[in-house]
């Protein structure tokens, strides 16, 4: 086990001073005080995270007032999943590896432990601030999904095809079989559970593809990871959205890539617009949301990606976010009445898409 603090409020000033002294984030002042308040509380349930307000002894215009830790969640149901699923190195991996070559802004990492054994970390990142936030439960707006689609595209034409080469190797692979037989064992676990208690938010339609879906979820996760490979964010939704001007060329900063990995492009894009979007939008605006996700991904130099493959691979991956609907409605600890809320919305968002589109029929033999 690591020597460093298991959650924020166990974070000291003397490690805390030395940690970003070794990373170069410091030079003359030192810290003296540290303030933790979370921030993550029905907002992001897979781990705690807080800002940690600093107390310097000097004044230092280049030293940050705050910056955020993130640590893993002290609820046992969601650790088991996160520990199942190795959300926590694939957060550490895409910060220590990738997040300087994304197209997409992210906060800068600060400084990153991970003890694999028990995966155990510590996150430490830039506190971005004065920037508007998504808002899982109201929605995006028309103009913040345009951004978050477009920005997604970036990320996913600059590796598209490239995540198989050598060097890539250390990336979380969805098609990985263990994966997928432990999400099939966590879904089946929740479905019963998330039928029940929220069986308002879902439609005898979407149930019965639900219930369906139970004893081939591996095969699905195996399909929707296997064709279009590129880099996933993995949680792109609203909730993990920040949209201000200043954030890079579309405006958008992504947080939260706990479930990053390589897989199935149209698994992100179905994620978004099913999760993310108002009901009345959502309909309105599907088909055009992925033509211009779709544009955006051949001006960044795709070849042999059509509209139908687009088309046709996102019908599949809409099948596919009924996993996040069963397992955060089926017994996982959200947090909060906001993050129940959150959650319910997610669920009959993803249960209007699945009945619309009528995906029943794609479910593997």
């Amino acid at each position: 086990m690591g020597e460093w603090p298991r959650n924020a409020a166990s974070v000291q000033a003397d490690w805390l001073d030395g940690v970003l002294r070794k990373n170069g984030v410091l030079a003359g002042c030192r810290i003296t005080g540290v303030t933790a308040t979370d921030v993550g509380t029905g907002v992001g349930i897979m781990g705690e995270v807080a800002r940690l307000s600093i107390d310097y002894d000097k004044p230092d215009a280049d030293a940050p007032a705050t910056v955020i830790g993130k640590f893993p969640t002290a609820d046992p149901t969601n650790l088991g999943v996160a520990r199942a699923l190795y959300f926590y190195p694939r957060e550490i991996a895409f910060y220590t590896k990738l997040a300087q070559h994304s197209p997409i802004r992210t906060p800068r990492l600060l400084h990153a432990d991970l003890d694999i054994s028990d995966h155990s970390f510590v996150l430490l990142l830039e506190d971005l601030r004065d920037v508007e936030h998504g808002d899982q439960i109201a929605g995006l707006t028309p103009a913040q999904a345009e951004a978050a689609v477009t920005a997604l595209a970036r990320l996913h034409g600059a590796w598209w095809g490239k995540v198989d080469a050598p060097g890539m190797e250390s990336l979380f692979d969805f098609t990985n079989p263990e994966y997928g037989a432990a999400v099939q064992a966590g879904y089946q676990h929740f479905l019963g559970p998330a039928l029940d208690r929220c069986g308002d938010c879902y439609s005898p339609y979407t149930r019965k593809v639900a219930q369906g879906l139970a004893p081939v979820a591996a095969r699905a996760v195996e399909q929707v990871s296997s064709s279009w490979r590129t880099l996933l964010h993995g949680d792109y939704r609203a909730d993990n959205l920040m949209f201000d001007a200043r954030l890079g060329q579309d405006g958008v900063a992504a947080v939260d890539w706990q479930i990053s990995g390589k897989g199935g492009a149209l698994y992100d894009v179905a994620y978004l617009i099913c999760n993310s979007m108002p009901l009345a939008y959502h309909q309105k605006a599907e088909k055009d949301l992925l033509h211009r996700y779709h544009d955006t991904l051949l001006q960044s130099g795709v070849q042999g990606f059509g509209f139908d493959d687009c088309w046709n691979a996102y019908r599949f991956a809409v099948l596919c976010g009924l996993f996040v609907a069963i397992y955060t409605t089926g017994g996982m600890d959200v947090g909060n009445e906001r993050g129940l809320a959150a959650m319910r919305a997610i669920a009959r968002r993803v249960d209007a898409a699945v009945s619309q589109l009528e995906v029943g029929d794609l479910l593997p033999q």
